[in-house]
């Protein structure tokens, strides 16, 4: 099995004469993506076979790109028109791509290479021109960076394509994606993972990770939009904006590890809900539909199978439809089971627990039966002390992603 993580670095600031050379490849490729666009369109095809036959031998004289870059410039362009194609069957005013702005470019793994100097920097040699035309450009190496890279030196994994472009503040980032091979382990059991707003994640394990302080952060920083907004200081709103989406991204790669490392110490696999639709299984509201918007289920998700897959623990997708109206212990399904938001009461048998750990407990116990896995345990639904909480021995309140009192800063 393998695992692509792809680890971006930032370059030390190149000289004029190497950014100069940076910015012409960077321009001769935007330019080959949208010649290579305008030559499918009027080919009215979407094969590369086609396109190549037809157009390589005069691509190669008008741009001056390495054969390979010049190859991932027109596989750009016909992956852009094939969504183009699609697009038009749904919107018939849709517009084909033309490749206005500038684009990372794309570099094949065997068209570049990463070493590490005597000094203890590293260098990465990039294709900037036709032919063999390359240049070394010193990177920025943090401690992850370094890890990753000695992993690639140590044969770990391997280098995949790489992908190098200049920022608006005029600085240079690089984009090299690694694969691993991984062995996949036989698991002891499954661990279920319910997603939400009210609670971030609950576990089949009866691990709750509350969401209470992430949505007063992001309310605070709505309330700061809309008096930004009246102000009119609408540039200051557009770097708010980014500021919350990186929080958000780093508060999701922070529940991944938790959830990722708690499923390995337990030796299991891991059952994700299929969230497609999730916004529309909910009650809309207004407050509601800012948070939806707000909350990225799916980068989530896609983190927590990202990590799973390279610590070697099989991720399994099911469909979320009426987990949290059946009774994980006789199986009856009613609408009638779950009275309120946040509570789940069986009409047959009367087994009662917090909804969401209810679809826990049974996206586990369809990921079991889906991937073949140990089914779970008789009697693993733990028993309650009083309505709305979970018995102590048996419950596990994670919040460990924000402090536990005191009030974000902003």
């Amino acid at each position: 099995m393998q695992q692509t993580v792809a680890v971006k670095f930032k370059l030390r600031l190149p000289n004029r004469g190497k950014a100069r050379q940076m910015q012409a490849a960077g321009e001769a490729y935007r330019q080959a993506c949208a010649w290579f666009g305008e030559a499918a369109e009027r080919l009215q095809t979407s094969s590369r076979t086609i396109l190549h036959r037809e157009t390589y031998a005069q691509a190669r004289e008008l741009f001056d790109l390495n054969s390979a870059t010049l190859q991932e410039a027109m596989l750009k362009a016909l992956t852009a028109r094939k969504s183009y194609l699609t697009k038009r069957q749904r919107d018939k005013l849709a517009r084909p791509p033309r490749f206005e702005r500038l684009l990372p470019v794309s570099v094949r793994q065997d068209c570049y290479r990463i070493h590490r100097l005597q000094s203890g920097s590293w260098v990465v040699k990039l294709p900037v021109a036709s032919g063999l035309s390359q240049i070394a450009v010193p990177l920025v190496v943090s401690c992850y960076h370094e890890a990753k890279l000695l992993e690639l030196a140590g044969g770990s994994c391997r280098q995949g394509a790489m992908e190098f472009w200049q920022a608006r503040d005029g600085d240079w980032y690089v984009t090299v994606t690694l694969v691993y091979e991984l062995a996949e382990r036989l698991p002891d059991g499954v661990l279920g993972v319910d997603l939400g707003i009210v609670k971030q994640a609950v576990l089949s394990d009866n691990t709750f990770y509350d969401g209470r302080q992430a949505r007063w952060r992001k309310e605070r920083w709505a309330e700061r939009r809309r008096g930004l907004q009246a102000a009119g200081r609408l540039a200051r709103v557009k770097r708010e904006k980014g500021r919350e989406r990186r929080w958000m991204r780093d508060l999701n790669h922070k529940l991944a590890r938790q959830i990722v490392n708690q499923a390995q110490r337990e030796g299991k696999a891991i059952a994700l809900e299929q969230l497609t639709g999730i916004r529309d299984r909910t009650k809309s509201t207004r407050k509601l539909n800012r948070m939806l918007a707000g909350w990225n289920f799916r980068e989530l998700a896609s983190y927590i199978e990202y990590k799973a897959r390279l610590a070697g623990v099989p991720v399994v997708w099911v469909d979320p439809k009426g987990t949290s109206k059946t009774c994980p212990r006789c199986g009856h399904w009613a609408r009638e089971n779950r009275r309120s938001q946040g509570w789940f009461r069986c009409a047959r048998c009367g087994y009662q627990s917090d909804a969401d750990r209810v679809g826990a407990l049974n996206i586990a116990a369809r990921g079991a039966m889906l991937g073949g896995y140990s089914p779970a345990r008789e009697g693993s639904v733990a028993p309650l002390t009083a309505r709305g909480q979970l018995s102590p021995d048996n419950s596990v309140q994670a919040n460990l992603l924000l402090p536990a009192s005191g009030s974000p800063n902003l």
